[in-house]
Formats: C-alpha cells, structure tokens, sequence
C-alpha cells in the first residue's frame, strides 16, 4: 500500500476587514440618529440636547458636532431616517402577494407604524416645530415627498382614484384617527387600542362601501 504523506499548509488568522471612511461615518451618522429618536421617545424634545444625543450614542461630542454641527440638523438627519424605515416598511406591504385591502393596510399601518415607540419621537418633533422655523422647514421638506408616496399607496388600496378631495379628506381621517390612537397609548397603557381599531376598520369599510 503506497501512502502519501501530506504536509498541511498552516493558515494565517484573518485578519479584521478595515471598513472604509464612509462606512464608519455612516455607522456613526445611523448611532447619533436613533439615539436622537430614543431620547426624543423617553424624555421628550425639550430635555434632548446633542450632548446628550452624543453621550447616548457613546459618540465623542466633537464626532457629533462634525457630523450635525446644530440641534436641528441632528434631529432633521433623525426624522430623515424615521421616514426611511416607514418607506422601507410601505415597500414591504405593496410588494406582497395580491393587492392589500384596506383592512390589511389600516393594521399594518398601525403595527408597522404608529404603534411603534419612534412614532412619538416624530410626534415630539413636529410639535416642537411649530415654535421653531428652522425645524419647521426642514421637517417639511423632508415630509414632501413622502406623503404624496403614502397618499398614492393609501388611494389605491382603497380604490379612492376618482374624486381626488374626497379621497384627501378620507386620507386624512384615517391618520387623524391612527395618530391619536398613539397619543392615547402613551397616557393609558392598560387600555388596547385593538378594539378601537377594529371599529374604525369597519366604519372605514362602510363608508368606502357607501361612496362607491
């Protein structure tokens, strides 16, 4: 029998994959942004400083300061991705299988949401702006383009393409309706929200089944 001796070859440890520049800011920017909708959810906007942002992000105040050099530009950067996250989630509800109803989409809106902690972060944020211009136009800028896009989701889903003010008006019912039901979930925590969504759903659907 003719054996092969075989000499194994000794693998050197690996080594760690520097991430460049761009990926550390970016890491950096994400940390400060949801450590701004962390603390705007727990504390609210008036006890936010970007000190504190900093320190709770465990970023060093001259990193934060390089990244958003004011308060508003931190906070803007933090709506920025609070809308990224619920375009994500608007992405993921229209790219199931078969059109949503409007049943499944009022439910998702909630859970996905306006049921989520960050929410009151973005509801502490528009607050605020209504005393701070500056804020004020950066938040509006940034709700522009969303809108039309959640709008036009919502308008289809509920089959709403002919009368345009109708619809408007119906569109903004519904989130009147989803918004308060956070502010309340904030005050009574023992009390669902489940049972009022329920019933909204199935006002929602009568009238739909009325107009059309």
């Amino acid at each position: 029998m003719e054996i092969t001796e075989s000499v194994g070859t000794l693998q050197k440890p690996g080594r760690r994959v520097r991430r460049s520049h761009a990926e550390r800011s970016g890491e950096t920017r994400q940390k400060l942004c949801e450590s701004a909708l962390q603390l705007l959810s727990d504390v609210g906007y008036e006890r936010v400083t970007t000190a504190l942002i900093a320190q709770h992000a465990q970023v060093s105040k001259g990193a934060q300061t390089h990244h958003f050099p004011t308060k508003v530009d931190i906070l803007a950067a933090a709506f920025e991705h609070l809308l990224n996250g619920w375009k994500e989630r608007r992405a993921i509800l229209m790219h199931r299988d078969g059109k949503p109803t409007l049943d499944e989409t009022l439910r998702y809106l909630w859970r996905e949401v306006f049921n989520r902690p960050d929410y009151i972060a973005a509801i502490e944020l528009m607050l605020a702006a209504r005393h701070d211009e500056p804020l004020r136009a950066r938040l509006q800028g940034l709700l522009a383009t969303w809108t039309v896009a959640r709008d036009d989701m919502f308008r289809r889903i509920a089959g709403l393409d002919g009368d345009l003010e109708k619809a408007s008006t119906f569109l903004r019912l519904n989130f009147c309706v989803l918004r308060g039901m956070a502010l309340y979930d904030t005050l009574n925590i023992s009390d669902p929200n489940e049972p009022v969504l329920d019933l909204w759903i199935s006002m929602a659907k009568r009238h739909l089944a009325e107009q059309s």
